[in-house]
């Protein structure tokens, strides 16, 4: 940009500064909102953080629309991040349940082995116990 062809007001644009918190340039200063203004540019009108020292600067020049899209960028990104965090949280949750079902149904199951165990068991009484009372009281006729 050419000092000869832009004029600059550093006064109060449309915008407001608590809308476009100030940048620092390249010499670590607070880069104040300003506007160009010169006749017949496709800038005209068009406002922007400039260094302090503009024109004779470090040469710090951003567009405020330019950083209010960056800054809307970083908006959705720390909101995909939060969204990420949120979801990596509920994930966590879900594989700690899933942990506790699988160690509930283990435990399930090995009841479930046990009992047929225990069924096993009692089976083979009931069927020696029959065995034993048919035998001993065939004499009798009496069978259960």
């Amino acid at each position: 940009m050419c000092a000869s062809n832009h004029t600059v007001d550093s006064g109060s644009s449309s915008r407001s500064r608590s809308e476009h918190p100030p940048l620092r340039c390249h010499c670590n200063q607070v880069a104040p909102l300003r506007t160009v203004r010169f006749n017949g540019g496709r800038n005209a009108g068009r406002a922007f953080y400039g260094c302090s020292g503009w024109p004779d600067s470090c040469g710090f020049l951003r567009w405020v629309d330019e950083v209010d899209e960056l800054r809307d960028m970083e908006d959705k990104l720390m909101e995909a991040a939060t969204e990420n965090a949120e979801l990596r949280l509920q994930i966590d949750q879900l594989e700690r349940r899933v942990r506790e079902l699988l160690n509930a149904s283990k435990n399930k199951q090995e009841q479930i082995e046990e009992l047929a165990i225990e069924s096993d068991v009692m089976r083979e009484r009931m069927y020696s116990a029959y065995a034993d009372r048919k035998f001993s009281s065939s004499s009798s006729r009496w069978i259960w």
